[in-house]
């Protein structure tokens, strides 16, 4: 893959990413336009990368935020406060399908890390499913050097997550 190009996420790009984000929900939290407002409003990166392939649509997005953004209900960002100090918090990044293997969530993550570190952050945080199981999402931060802070069952919604932060 060919350096991406990081472009903010505007409401062009709205119906995009409500449709990534449908195609995993498995792996992410439901999102419909409104939810996708308020994420946008406590966003410090929101960023896209459109597809090179003469098709429309994003190869992938990432949204994150200051440890300290104002989302009193969010409960992984919660426990993630109670447990690390000064990061920044990636609330989701997804790869579409015909992107994935070739480098972009890595070229994200390098991207949102110095984003991070120009903002004065110490930590990258995020969480991963363990139930259901995301083990290739679990490998790739493995492999970045995210290391596991700690596990967090949510049985109300029949799932559990691992929680993540890379020192910067």
């Amino acid at each position: 893959m060919t350096s991406p190009i990081f472009t903010p996420l505007t409401e062009a790009h709205y119906d995009d990413v409500l449709r990534l984000n449908a195609d995993f929900v498995h792996w992410t939290a439901p999102m419909d336009a409104a939810e996708l407002l308020f994420i946008l409003r406590h966003s410090d990166y929101a960023q896209v990368v459109l597809k090179t392939d003469g098709s429309d649509g994003l190869s992938g997005l990432l949204l994150g935020y200051d440890h300290d953004t104002n989302y009193p209900d969010h409960k992984n960002l919660i426990w993630i406060r109670e447990h690390l100090e000064n990061f920044f918090y990636i609330d989701r990044i997804i790869i579409d399908s015909s992107a994935q293997g070739q480098g972009l969530g890595h070229a994200f993550y390098q991207d949102v890390a110095a984003f991070a570190r120009a903002r004065g952050h110490k930590y990258l945080a995020c969480e991963v499913n363990t139930r259901p199981d995301n083990p290739s999402s679990h490998a790739f931060h493995r492999h970045f050097g995210f290391k596991s802070l700690g596990e967090r069952e949510f049985n109300d919604l029949d799932k559990a997550v691992r929680y993540y932060a890379l020192k910067l």
